[in-house]
């Protein structure tokens, strides 16, 4: 009896033991137990204007040799998109959500204006910070920050070096008349050194920090250079001389930054080595919008070649953005991805590759796609994008404003898509110039009624454009005569999902209390924190 009370024990033992395996292994997947507790590091890197055809692994003469390894190595995102300027992109990566959400129709946020991303929404790194992380950003901040509770080190960043605003001097740190250069919150004297050497050597300084503070917690760094946005400048003469061989000056010059920019990268690459952190890491790279072209945008010279259009269009060239993502969890049996994805999908993204939940953030725009790049398989569950809806945008068909653009399955919806229009490749191009412009006229909204119905007559002088950008990447051949069906079934949904449902644009007046002469000269949040409003 005693024998067959231990066997009966034992047995009783085996099951739980059993059991608790089976629910253990259900939850994170057999065989992955120690794998899937260890969360990654997080190494998210934001290129400012980075056109599609500024980088080696996509057949540029630029040379970034840091940045094609890591591609290479990894998996790029064919079939991503971002938003046609700087501030929304950069809204949707940390938030999850379309910029109509919260009012950021228009261009980017001012330096002088009541206006930024309002604190009821969820940020990335608040995310991770409660998945356990401690999350750092260096570099470009541009999301507002009249007053102190819109910083960065307000919104879940540990720590902050970088600037507020955008569109600033590279070596001097200044723009529209102050200085824009923070450590956390205080003003940093303006010390003459290039940004994209400064940003390296502040992400060293937070990764060496962490390395030596051996914390329990993984690391979030956010790592946003300014290169290569407007001013062109260069450190030395050193980064332009491989180029000599390019006879436009802009394109040039421009070259230059993006390898400095290349070279900068990899410096802080090449310490999370040194410091046996980079196995354990995620690096996800992203431009923020397309590259502005050198016909329109004086002393730029970008290219989105072969895609049409540039910065702030809705063309390919200026929401098609060049991306990829390295490192800890990513399955690179596939050298790259199709999965339709938009800049919205990193924070869900993110989140699930580093273990958290996106619970209590407002309704995301965001889906996970972390399924698809951990395991190389799968279909995307995103269908379709919402590229822009902009009422106040300029510069576009015959004088008119506004624009909107749709991606929905098969199809691309482009209602006044904004100039530049054409394509640009590297000025030393030989192919058939006739090429480089679309020769064919495009319907008005005016021209096709049922469209002009949902619209309203303030439409009436838009372009509408049609395409299947799977079969027809450059934006080439406009169906919108000839399916004239699927352009008004396609605008009737963008009329009642995106555009009747979106936030007023919140641009204000410039204020004269933002004038940073108040501030010693440094752009400073000007409003109290009992005054601000969200």
């Amino acid at each position: 009896m005693r024998r067959t009370g231990l066997v009966r024990r034992s047995l009783i033992e085996m099951i739980r033991s059993w059991c608790v395996f089976t629910l253990v292994a259900a939850c994170i997947g057999y065989g992955q137990f120690s794998e899937a507790a260890k969360q990654p590091h997080v190494l998210l890197v934001v290129a400012d204007d980075l056109g599609w055809g500024d980088v080696g692994f996509h057949g540029s003469e630029i040379r970034t040799p840091v940045l094609d390894k890591l591609a290479t190595d990894g998996v790029t995102l064919d079939n991503y998109y971002v938003q046609p300027v700087c501030s929304p992109t950069r809204t949707s990566i940390l938030t999850g959500r379309y910029p109509i959400r919260y009012g950021l129709l228009h261009h980017v946020y001012p330096n002088n204006q009541l206006f930024a991303l309002p604190t009821n929404e969820t940020l990335l790194p608040e995310k991770l910070n409660q998945a356990g992380y401690t999350s750092h950003m260096v570099g470009k901040w541009h999301l507002g920050f009249y007053s102190w509770q819109h910083v960065p080190t307000a919104r879940g960043f540990e720590t902050f070096f970088g600037f507020y605003g955008g569109a600033e001097d590279y070596f001097e740190h200044t723009a529209s008349g102050g200085i824009d250069y923070r450590n956390d919150t205080r003003p940093v004297p303006k010390d003459s050194t290039y940004s994209a050497f400064t940003f390296a050597r502040e992400a060293q300084r937070v990764v060496r920090q962490y390395a030596n503070s051996q914390s329990s917690k993984p690391l979030f760094l956010y790592l946003a250079f300014q290169n290569v946005h407007s001013p062109q400048e260069v450190p030395d003469s050193y980064y332009v001389k491989p180029y000599a061989h390019i006879e436009n000056k802009n394109r040039r010059k421009f070259a230059g930054m993006v390898s400095c920019m290349d070279e900068a990268i990899g410096n802080v690459t090449d310490l999370f080595k040194e410091l046996g952190l980079w196995d354990d890491t995620l690096m996800v790279f992203t431009a923020d919008n397309g590259g502005p072209v050198n016909v329109t945008f004086s002393g730029i010279g970008a290219v989105n070649w072969p895609l049409r259009g540039s910065k702030h269009t809705l063309w390919d060239g200026g929401v098609r953005g060049t991306a990829f993502v390295h490192g800890a969890g990513v399955d690179v049996s596939n050298k790259n991805t199709s999965a339709m994805m938009h800049a919205t999908d990193l924070f869900p993204t993110i989140i699930a590759a580093a273990g958290g939940n996106t619970e209590g953030t407002l309704p995301l725009d965001g889906h996970d796609l972390w399924p698809i790049l951990s395991t190389g398989s799968g279909e995307s569950p995103r269908t379709e994008i919402l590229h822009n809806y902009d009422p106040l945008a300029t510069g576009g068909d015959k004088g008119c404003c506004g624009y909107a653009g749709l991606r929905s399955g098969e199809w691309k919806l482009l209602i006044g898509p904004g100039a530049p229009d054409g394509w640009y490749p590297e000025p030393s191009w030989e192919g058939d110039r006739s090429l480089l412009h679309d020769a064919t006229s495009a319907p008005l909204v005016s021209d096709l009624p049922d469209i002009l119905d949902i619209l309203g007559p303030d439409a009436a002088n838009h372009t509408v454009y049609l395409f299947k950008p799977r079969e027809d990447p450059e934006e080439r051949n406009n169906l919108a005569t000839s399916e004239t069906a699927i352009v008004t079934q396609l605008t009737a949904h963008l009329q009642m999902q995106y555009i009747a449902h979106a936030v007023p644009d919140g641009h204000t007046a410039s204020q004269p209390a933002a004038n940073p002469k108040n501030f010693n000269g440094y752009w400073t949040p000007w409003v109290n924190k009992t005054d601000a409003c969200n």
